[in-house]
């Protein structure tokens, strides 16, 4: 069974419209294991419902003191969720109402109400399948494959504000006057504008940010880092140990993806084989490979899989067969 210590985040992300398919599946398994956690999910979301229409102060105490009296005053006495739970999730409404308001906060510090959260906006891309979206200032995005991207339907007149999970190229529009944000995990970067890379997929071990041109600021939340890029450096942030490493581009590798081309350099073998499912959307099969050792090199500009997988199989020596979106790939048979 998962760990649930990020539920207040899966419980924002949905009432918000801004979570991704895999997030809604866990939240959806924590309201079946009991009775308790459906129920407080629901009045949860219908408290958000009434008191996200009402101008709210920043009076955290009183917040949560209307909260409780609004969202959960006829709770059965039987109910068995506690005190103590019904405080933990009163204190999520507060941030669900203030989530998509803190930048303003921030920049405002004087403003006496929260903005309320606007109607969301949210692409999600399947395995195999690349978007291009226009934001409402015409900043431009790529977005790759099993990729979600959350914006506000009109951003607002100080900021501009998506959310990321996976990984996206940006061409930012140029506006002095509104700041352009981008969340991902416990990494925010900010810009005015600039083209820029993101990835941060749920199965990899770190995130990057690889600056094209421009400037950017990036913050690390967890570990309270903050540093500045250059045009073609990148940063790699270990989600782990929160290791920062800074390398310097050559040339542009990074957003080559979006024209169809797969660039690998000194890749694993893990790394070419998760590439693959992801770019083509098959289901790869290596459990009769055995020599899976790889430090790859090589690019393939908008090949067909066969293609790729031969001049691999070539390389790396295994012999691949192909059923529909199923691939098997085993060691070569010595003639």
């Amino acid at each position: 069974m998962p760990e649930y210590s990020d539920i207040e985040e899966l419980i924002i992300r949905s009432l918000v419209g801004s979570i991704s398919e895999d997030k809604w599946r866990k939240l959806d398994v924590w309201r079946k294991i009991s009775p308790q956690n459906e129920q407080s999910f629901k009045l949860l979301k219908k408290t958000w419902e009434e008191k996200s229409q009402e101008s709210i102060h920043q009076d955290y105490e009183s917040m949560e003191r209307k909260i409780i009296e609004a969202g959960f005053k006829n709770l059965p006495a039987k109910s068995g969720v506690s005190k103590a739970r019904l405080l933990s999730i009163a204190a999520a409404v507060i941030g669900i109402i203030c989530v998509t308001t803190w930048v303003t906060l921030e920049l405002n510090p004087r403003n006496e109400k929260l903005q309320l959260a606007q109607e969301m906006v949210v692409t999600y891309n399947p395995t195999g399948q690349k978007s291009k979206i226009s934001l409402p200032d015409n900043s431009i995005i790529w977005l790759n494959s099993e990729s979600t991207l959350s914006y506000q339907k009109g951003f607002t007149d100080s900021i501009r504000y998506v959310e990321l999970e996976g990984e996206a190229y940006f061409e930012v529009k140029p506006d002095s006057s509104r700041p352009f944000v981008v969340e991902t995990g416990s990494i925010t970067t900010k810009v005015l504008g600039t083209s820029f890379n993101i990835r941060n997929y749920p199965d990899e071990n770190s995130i990057s940010v690889a600056l094209l041109s421009g400037k950017v600021r990036i913050k690390d939340d967890q570990a309270a880092n903050e540093l500045f890029l250059e045009p073609f450096e990148k940063i790699e942030i270990s989600k782990e140990t929160r290791y920062l490493k800074m390398t310097q581009l050559t040339e542009d590798l990074v957003s080559i993806w979006k024209d169809g081309i797969i660039q690998f350099k000194r890749s694993s073998f893990d790394h070419v084989i998760k590439t693959l499912k992801r770019s083509y959307d098959v289901a790869i099969d290596t459990s009769e490979y055995s020599h899976n050792r790889w430090s790859y090199s090589g690019s393939f500009d908008n090949m067909s899989l066969e293609i790729v997988l031969t001049r691999l199989g070539y390389s790396e020596g295994f012999d691949f067969e192909i059923d529909g979106r199923k691939i098997k790939i085993m060691d070569e048979t010595v003639p």
